[in-house]
Order: structure tokens, then sequence, then C-alpha cells
């Protein structure tokens, strides 16, 4: 290891209270050229950690490593990690390299339960000081997640619902509300979204005649209208 990358795990390990002994023992050097390195960055608190006394070399790097794993297991930065403790972050990722996966899964979990409850991946990351980057993909899977805000009652449907209940797709659904393909509204809220009670669109789909596309395996309300509009799309690709 460099000497600037030794001289921060020095300081590290001296803030966290080894001793300078217990700090040389542990990397073959002299208590002065541990003190040598790191007494201009100090005062440091009074060690509580010392060689053949209260703790061992290996306990005491064990228990800072564990550390370190634990936050990656949270979805931490290596780089946010290693400002934190001062020291290199080749360092960090060389102790923790062997006890991933990182993020771990139980909290992969954790942040699927919490989108799925409508929390936003902004707040989440706030929660475990982890990367919203990081938190999307490791989600995804487990995806599509509802936008935040609150729920509608139980009861009421928007164009997205209206597509659940009919199992066609969201732009399917969208596309009837916009076309005024659907029943009338049972409401309309202050910002002008049309909403639906539930019972109102299971009496319209039982009254309706839902058709699949053979061509494209779409579900339709109006299957020649569809065919038609399909067939413009193929000849317009051709020419």
């Amino acid at each position: 290891m460099g000497g600037a990358n030794r001289s921060l795990e020095w300081l590290s390990r001296r803030r966290d209270g080894e001793s300078m002994a217990l700090i040389a023992w542990r990397d073959g050097v002299s208590p002065q050229t541990v003190k040598r390195a790191t007494a201009p960055y100090g005062p440091f608190p009074a060690a509580s950690r010392h060689l053949g006394r209260t703790v061992a070399a290996s306990t005491a790097l064990g228990d800072r490593t564990q550390r370190w794993v634990d936050a990656r297991r949270r979805g931490e930065r290596v780089s946010d990690i290693a400002i934190r403790e001062a020291v290199a972050h080749q360092l960090v990722s060389r102790y923790t390299a062997e006890a991933g996966p990182f993020p771990s899964e139980e909290v992969v979990q954790d942040w699927v339960r919490a989108r799925e409850s409508g929390q936003t991946v902004g707040s989440i990351a706030a929660t475990y000081s982890a990367p919203e980057g990081l938190i999307s993909r490791s989600t995804r899977p487990w995806g599509p997640f509802r936008p935040p805000g609150p729920r509608l009652p139980a009861g009421l449907v928007g164009g997205k619902g209206i597509a659940r209940m009919a199992g066609v797709s969201d732009a399917t659904g969208l596309r009837w509300v916009r076309t005024g393909r659907v029943p009338d509204p049972d409401f309309v809220t202050a910002r002008s979204r049309p909403l639906w009670l539930s019972t109102t669109i299971l009496r319209w789909l039982e009254e309706t005649d839902l058709q699949t596309c053979l061509i494209c395996g779409a579900r339709c309300v109006g299957l020649n209208r569809h065919r038609a509009a399909v067939h413009h799309q193929r000849a317009g690709r051709t020419q």
C-alpha cells in the first residue's frame, strides 16, 4: 500500500480508538512511524483498544471491515464510505470485495416494498444513503411501481385502472378514454381528471364485446376499425 494511502488508513483507525502500538503491530511498522504519519492531523481521542490488553489486532480490523461491509450492503457508495472514514476508496473495495452482493438481497427487497407502498426513489435514497440510480436499477425487475402520491379511494378507477380491469395496456385504456370509447365519467376532479366507479366499468365490460386482433394480439372495442388502422400503418412502412 502506498505511503499516502497507508497514512489515511492509520488516521481512520486512530479516530476509531486504536492505539499506535496496535496499528503498528498490525502493519509491521514501529509505533514511532505511525506517530510521525498521523500526529500532524491530531488530536485524536484517547485510545480505547490496545494491543494485548483490550483487543487483538485482527479483531479491531474486523470491526472496521464489518462496518464497511454493512454500509455497502445498505447501498452506500465505496467513495462515500472512504470519505467518511478518511481512507482510500481502493482500501474499502479491497477489504469488502468478498462480502457481497452489494446491496444485499434483503435491502433490495426493503426497497421494493418501499416503492410498492408509493415511496419515491429519492426518499428511499435519503434513508439509505444510496444512489438513486442504484435503487432504480435494483428494483426494476419487480416493477412497474405505481406513481408516488395518494391512491384513489377503493372503488374508483382512472384510465389506467380501466386498462387493468379490461386486461389491456395502459396506452390502450388511456386511448379509450381520450376517444370516448368508455362511458361518461362518474366524477371529474378539480384538475379535470375523469374518474369512474369500478361498477360502472364492470357493467360496460359485460356489455362490450372485446375482441382480439389476430394480426397483433391487441384487445379491441372496434375490431374493424383497429384492423384498418393496422393495415394503414403496415402499408406506410412498405412505401
